[in-house]
C-alpha cells in the first residue's frame, strides 16, 4: 500500500484499495454510498479523536442479543437489581458521560407507554403470583420516572453556564423526553402510590417489600431535594438530606443477588442503544460503575449538598473563600459532580443576587469590612471633600470591579482545575488595573494626617493579586504541568512572590485599629495566613536549592519555557498603565539566584523543612477565625502539610552535602501531597 502503511500479519485481510479506487471512478463528487450494514456513521466511528468517552472505533450493532420485553414478569428482587443499575446508568451521567451512553440505555426509559397500568390489558398474561404485573407498571414505572425527573431538573441546574457543556458534563439529550411536561407534585404522587402499593402488596415477601419502598423513598426524597436546589430553598435541605442518608444506608444494607444467567432483568440495559438515538458523534458503549462506588458517589453528592445548606447561612465571604481554596488544596472523593460545583455557584451569585439574598454591594461590604474593618459607607463619605482630580471620582467602577473579582474568584473555587486557573490567569491583569486606578485616585487627593485608606485598600487588592500569583504556580504543580527542567523556576517564583505576599500582610496587620488588633477576626486571620506563608516559602526556597542540579536544559531552552509558561505576565496591555505591575517573574534574577544558591555554604534545605514543620504545627494551635465550621478541615490540612514537611526533613543539611546527594529519591505525586514531593519511601 502507498504512504507507507503495512497491512497487518493477519491471513484474513484483503487488501481492497485497489477495487475501492477503481469503484469510486464511476462516483460524481461529492457522493455517498450506503449500505445497511455499514452506514456514514459506522465509518466516522472509525476515527479516533482523543476522547475515551467517544473513541468507539468501528463496532456494529450486536444481532444476537434477545429482543426486549418491558412487560416481562419481574421477581421483587430482580426490580431491586434494575432500580439499582438504574442509579449506576444516573451517577455515570453526572461523572461525565452522555445521557446516551447512561441513563439512555437503560430500555425502559423508552418504553414508558407500554407499562404506563392504564395502557396494559386487564387479561395481561402473569406466570405465577410472585411476579405480579404491577412490579413493572407501577414499582418500576415510578423508579424510571423519578429518575427522569432528577436528571431533568440536575439538567436545567446545569445548563445555567456554571459549568461548560462538553468539557464538565454532557447536555444533549438525543430527542428524547426526561418526564419535563410532569410536574415534580405528580412525579411524587406517583412515588407516593407505588409506596402504597408495595407497602400493601401480599405477593412480595416482607423482605423485598421494604426493600423496594427503601429505593423508592430515596428515588422521592432525591426528586425533592433537586427541586429544592433548582429552587433555591435551602432550607428544605437538611431534613431532606438526613432521610436520603437513611434510605442510603437501608439499600446498602439489603443488595439484591446479581440477576441469574436466564433472567430478564440484564435486557433491560443495553449498552448499543446509543447507536439508534439521534447523536451528533459516534458514542463508546462504557462499563457502568460498580454498585459501591455509584453509593458512595451518592453519599459524597449529599455530603456536598449538605455542606452548601450550612455555607449558605454564612454572609462572610471570606469563608467561602477559606472553604473554596480548603476544596482546591484538599479535593474530597465523590464530591467534585459538575451538578454540585454549578449548585455552590448559583448559590454565591445568580442574576444580581449574591448568597440568595444580598445586593452586590455585599461583595464590596465584605472586601473591606474583612479584611481592614471599615465599613464601605465611611470609605466613600472621606473621598468629596478631599477629590482635587480634574475628572469625576472613579467610585462605580471601584465598586463595580471589586465586586466582579471578588465574585468571579469564590466561583472559580468551583471551576474544573484547568478552567480555574485560566481563571486565575485572566483576572491578573484586572486586579492590576483596579491596583493602577487606585494608585491614581491616591495623586488626587488631599493629604491626611495618618495612614491613608487608599493606601490600605492598595495593599489588600496587591495582596490578593500575589495570592492569585501563587495559585497559577501552585495549580501546576497540582495539575503535573511542570517538567523536571520547569520545576527549580517555579519553586523559586513561589518563594519570591510569597516574599512580596508576606510583606503585603504585614502592612495590612499593622494598620488595623488600635483597639481591635488583639481580637479582631481580620488581625487573627491574617497572623494565621503569615506563619502559613512562611512555612510553604521555606519549603520553596528548600526545593528550588535541591532540583537546581536537575536541571539539563541550555539557558536559551529554559528561557524559551519560561516565557511559554509565565506568557500570562508578558501581556502589551499592561503597557497602558504608568504602575508597572508588582510580583511578575524575572528570568535574569531567577539565573542569578540559581548561581547564588549553589555557592551559599550557610544555606541547608532540611532546616528550611524543618521550620516549615514547627510553624505549620503551629498554626493547627490557632488556625485562624475565617474558616468557620470548617476550621478541622483545615486543621487536617495543615497536619498533613506538617507530615510532608517532617519526611523532607532528610533533604541535604547543606549544599555541598547537595552534590551527592540523590534527587531522584524526591517523587511528585499530586494525589499524595499536591505541590511538593515526598520521600521515595514515604509511608
Amino acid at each position: 500500500m502507498d504512504d507507507g502503511y503495512h497491512m497487518l500479519d493477519n491471513n484474513s485481510y484483503e487488501d481492497v484499495t485497489a477495487l475501492f479506487k477503481q469503484t469510486s471512478q464511476d462516483m460524481e463528487p461529492g457522493s455517498l454510498i450506503f449500505d445497511k450494514d455499514f452506514s456514514l456513521h459506522d465509518a466516522m466511528a472509525a476515527f479516533e479523536i482523543g476522547e475515551p468517552r467517544f473513541d468507539s472505533g468501528l463496532a456494529l450493532l450486536d444481532d444476537s442479543r434477545p429482543p426486549f420485553d418491558p412487560l416481562v414478569p419481574l421477581l421483587p428482587e430482580e426490580v431491586c437489581w434494575i432500580i439499582d443499575r438504574a442509579f449506576s446508568c444516573e451517577i455515570a451521567w453526572h461523572t461525565g458521560y452522555t445521557l446516551s451512553q447512561t441513563v439512555f440505555s437503560f430500555l425502559y426509559v423508552h418504553a414508558l407507554p407500554d407499562i404506563d397500568p392504564d395502557t396494559i390489558s386487564p387479561h395481561h398474561h402473569e406466570p405465577d403470583r410472585t411476579r405480579p404485573v404491577e412490579l413493572v407498571s407501577v414499582v418500576l414505572r415510578a423508579s424510571v420516572l423519578g429518575l427522569l425527573k432528577c436528571c431533568d431538573l440536575a439538567w436545567r441546574e446545569l445548563v445555567k453556564g456554571n459549568v461548560y457543556d462538553c468539557e464538565d458534563w454532557q447536555s444533549d439529550k438525543c430527542d428524547v423526553p426526561m418526564s419535563e411536561a410532569y410536574p415534580v407534585s405528580c412525579i411524587l404522587g406517583i412515588l407516593d402510590e407505588a409506596c402504597v402499593w408495595v407497602r400493601n402488596s401480599s405477593r412480595v415477601r416482607s423482605t423485598w417489600r421494604t426493600a423496594l419502598s427503601h429505593r423508592l423513598v430515596l428515588r422521592k426524597t432525591l426528586v425533592e431535594l433537586f427541586s429544592a436546589l433548582l429552587s433555591k430553598d435551602y432550607f428544605r435541605f437538611r431534613p431532606l438530606i438526613e432521610t436520603a442518608r437513611v434510605m442510603l444506608q437501608h439499600v446498602r444494607a439489603s443488595p439484591p443477588p446479581p440477576p441469574r444467567s436466564c433472567s430478564p432483568a440484564p435486557r433491560a440495559f443495553d449498552p448499543q442503544f446509543p447507536r439508534v438515538l439521534v447523536s451528533a458523534i459516534p458514542l463508546q458503549p462504557i462499563q457502568l460503575p460498580e454498585q459501591s462506588k455509584v453509593w458512595d458517589t451518592l453519599a459524597g453528592l449529599l455530603d456536598s449538598l449538605e455542606q452548601l445548606s450550612v455555607l449558605i447561612e454564612i454572609p462572610d465571604l471570606s469563608t467561602w473563600d477559606v472553604v473554596g481554596t480548603l476544596r482546591v488544596w484538599q479535593p474530597r472523593p465523590n464530591q467534585s459532580l459538575a451538578y454540585v460545583r454549578s449548585a455552590f455557584q448559583s448559590a454565591i451569585y445568580e442574576n444580581g443576587i449574591i448568597l440568595n439574598k444580598y445586593l452586590q454591594k455585599h461583595a464590596v461590604d465584605c472586601f473591606l469590612m474583612e479584611a481592614l474593618q471599615i465599613p464601605y459607607d465611611s470609605f466613600i463619605s472621606s473621598f468629596p471633600t478631599r477629590w482635587i482630580g480634574p475628572d469625576s471620582l472613579p467610585l462605580r467602577h471601584i465598586e463595580r470591579t471589586i465586586t466582579e473579582l471578588l465574585v468571579g474568584r469564590i466561583k472559580s473555587h468551583w471551576y474544573n482545575p484547568p478552567r480555574r486557573r485560566r481563571y486565575y490567569m485572566k483576572s491578573l491583569f484586572d486586579w492590576h488595573e483596579l491596583y493602577a486606578t487606585l494608585t491614581n485616585v491616591q495623586k488626587h487627593l488631599a493629604p491626611v494626617s495618618g495612614t491613608d485608606v487608599v493606601t490600605r485598600l492598595r495593599s489588600v487588592v496587591l495582596m490578593r493579586r500575589l495570592e492569585t500569583i501563587s495559585d497559577i504556580v501552585l495549580s501546576g504543580f497540582q495539575l503535573s504541568l511542570y517538567s523536571v527542567n520547569e520545576r527549580p523556576l517555579a519553586y523559586w517564583y513561589l518563594a519570591r512572590v510569597l516574599e512580596q505576599h508576606l510583606t503585603c500582610l504585614d502592612e495590612i496587620i499593622e494598620v488595623l485599629p488600635s483597639k481591635q488588633r488583639i481580637y479582631s477576626m481580620p488581625r487573627s486571620e491574617f497572623q494565621f495566613r503569615a506563619r502559613y506563608l512562611t512555612a510553604l516559602q521555606a519549603l520553596s526556597l528548600a526545593l528550588f536549592a535541591v532540583t537546581v542540579k536537575t536541571m539539563g536544559s541550555s539557558w536559551e531552552r529554559l528561557r524559551l519555557n519560561f516565557l511559554r509558561r509565565y506568557k500570562w505576565a508578558f501581556m502589551h496591555e499592561y503597557e497602558d498603565f504608568d504602575v508597572p505591575p508588582v510580583g511578575h517573574p524575572n528570568f535574569l534574577a531567577f539565573t542569578t539566584s540559581c548561581s547564588v544558591i549553589l555557592q551559599d555554604k550557610e544555606f541547608s534545605p532540611a532546616e528550611q523543612a524543618e521550620l516549615a514543620e514547627r510553624l505549620l504545627r503551629g498554626s493547627t494551635t490557632a488556625p485562624g477565625r475565617m474558616a468557620g465550621p470548617w476550621t478541622p478541615e483545615r486543621m487536617e490540612f495543615l497536619s498533613k502539610m506538617a507530615e510532608v514537611c517532617r519526611d523532607l526533613r532528610r533533604l541535604p543539611k547543606s549544599m555541598d552535602e547537595l552534590r551527592t546527594w540523590d534527587v531522584e529519591q524526591l517523587v511528585w505525586d499530586p494525589d499524595v501531597q499536591p505541590w511538593f514531593p515526598v520521600m521515595r519511601n514515604h509511608s
